[in-house]
């Protein structure tokens, strides 16, 4: 039977601010975030925990918790400062430091290449993950990361939350390049934008196309290259919002399940089946990227695990937009409304939709578990922020603390009933750069003020005490 050790972690874009320090340059959220409303607080990435100078004391915080290893992603635009051509030089020494004195700790390094933010002079050259050049790029970048780092490596990550960023970048004005069919109407009858360029029916799935080629050919390259030697393992993280049935009707349950499709069977379905879902098929049609017969022979297996970004969950209902509108759209398609609420009541505690439904996690990775034959999981992703008011006690979060507990309850449960999950890890280590929500939201266990410093809130200070204890409500779990 497996136990359960929660695990911690970061990410370069939200937390490493020092934007332009060793020759780094913008990247796309660098770039995006000058844009007045990109934040709803108008902060700007390079305002974030200052992880890329204090990373010695960062780990330090992590090992006194008691965790074992810990999740941290690399900046392209540090070892690729213009995308593609020659390496930076400095940037690499700077994370063969990072991740030497990760190892020194004892803990293990999980390393993920991409959280959205691919460098800025991409989207200026050719349009990004628009162009099928990003591939190429993509996998230089990754080809250089294995050979630098992977003799110390042993967990590869490539993209983080992509289904979750095509959607959003692609079809809303909330995540750069910020590019849609203007003044869509879509889920919870919202506005997505008044975007100036793109097309909400179409380039959501050229780009998510593009970013599932570009895993598979740094996949290709790392077991052609590198894993028989480094003996390490690689796969990606996706964004798992959870949708349950608003009724139990046959329509609110097949809405449910497209919702699914279309999240996570579009970047599932053809690395295991070799063709995007039925659903996406027949809603999406000829808009819907084809594969070549070469390329679905290199996405075919190229996962050694599943990485799964659980935080809560919403009711799905059965909707077709297509009535009322004539543009098409990727969230339109999904034919599926959502909402947090059935009957009055929320789906969980929270507000803003971004509610604590501890059942959500298991919903998920049972949901792996019989679509994808138990295939093994790490849970890349869970924890939940809170609006910051500098008035408030920050320091004394209870409401994280009682999501953690019952969120590794369910997951516990759910891995005594047989779940193949390797791991969890906590979001987030830091107060960090919350994309569209900037610093006016904070997920970390750690607090970080106006001068970096970091204070351990109250779940930090739980986790230390659930870890260290013999009677705790998760045991522990190793990586293997």
């Amino acid at each position: 039977m497996f136990h359960l050790k929660p695990l911690t972690n970061s990410s370069s874009s939200q937390h490493e601010g020092a934007p332009y320090a060793d020759n780094k340059t913008d990247n796309i959220w660098d770039f995006y975030a000058r844009n007045d409303g990109a934040s709803i607080d108008g902060s700007q990435p390079s305002e974030c925990g200052n992880n890329y100078e204090l990373y010695t004391e960062d780990h330090r915080l992590v090992k006194a918790l008691g965790m074992d290893s810990y999740r941290l992603s690399l900046a392209w635009s540090r070892i690729y400062p213009n995308g593609s051509g020659e390496v930076n030089q400095a940037a690499i020494d700077h994370y063969n430091k990072v991740i030497d004195d990760v190892l020194s700790l004892g803990l293990i390094p999980m390393v993920t290449l991409w959280t959205q933010d691919h460098p800025q002079v991409l989207e200026d050259l050719y349009g990004g993950a628009l162009n099928d050049q990003f591939i190429t790029d993509f996998v230089q970048y990754a080809d250089t990361c294995f050979e630098a780092f992977g003799d110390r490596v042993k967990y590869w990550v490539t993209f983080d939350e992509p289904n979750d960023w095509a959607g959003l970048a692609y079809s809303t004005i909330q995540n750069p390049p910020g590019r849609c069919t203007p003044n869509v109407i879509g889920q919870m009858a919202m506005n997505y934008g008044a975007c100036s360029d793109g097309d909400s029916g179409t380039e959501p799935y050229i780009v998510g196309h593009n970013l599932l080629l570009a895993h598979a050919g740094a996949v290709d390259v790392y077991r052609s290259k590198y894993q028989a030697t480094q003996n390490g393992s690689i796969g990606y993280a996706l964004w798992f919002r959870w949708i349950e049935p608003l009724t139990n009707t046959s329509a609110d349950i097949a809405a449910a399940k497209r919702a699914n499709d279309f999240l996570m069977g579009w970047f599932l379905d053809p690395i295991f089946y070799g063709k995007y879902p039925d659903s996406m098929q027949e809603l999406v049609g000829s808009r819907l990227p084809s594969f070549t017969a070469e390329q679905i022979a290199q996405l075919n297996g190229s996962l050694d695990f599943i990485g799964l970004n659980i935080q809560t969950a919403l009711y799905g209902f059965e909707t077709d937009f297509y009535v009322t509108q004539n543009k098409t759209c990727y969230y339109l398609d999904w034919r599926t409304d959502v909402t947090g609420y059935r009957d009055g009541i929320a789906i969980g505690e929270g507000t803003n939709n971004d509610f604590a439904v501890p059942w959500c996690i298991r919903s998920a990775v049972d949901y792996i578990k019989e679509y994808y034959n138990n295939f093994p999981m790490f849970i890349t992703q869970t924890g939940i922020a809170y609006t910051f008011n500098s008035s408030e006690d920050t320091l004394n979060d209870e409401a994280r603390v009682k999501y953690f507990e019952t969120y590794y309850t369910e997951l516990l449960a759910a891995i005594r009933d047989g779940a193949n999950v390797k791991g969890v890890y906590a979001w987030s280590l830091l107060d960090g750069f919350e994309y569209n929500l900037g610093l006016g939201i904070r997920a970390g266990i750690f607090y970080v003020d106006d001068e970096y410093n970091r204070y351990p809130r109250k779940s930090a200070l739980w986790f230390k005490e659930m870890l260290s204890s013999n009677t705790t409500v998760v045991d522990t779990l190793q990586l293997n």
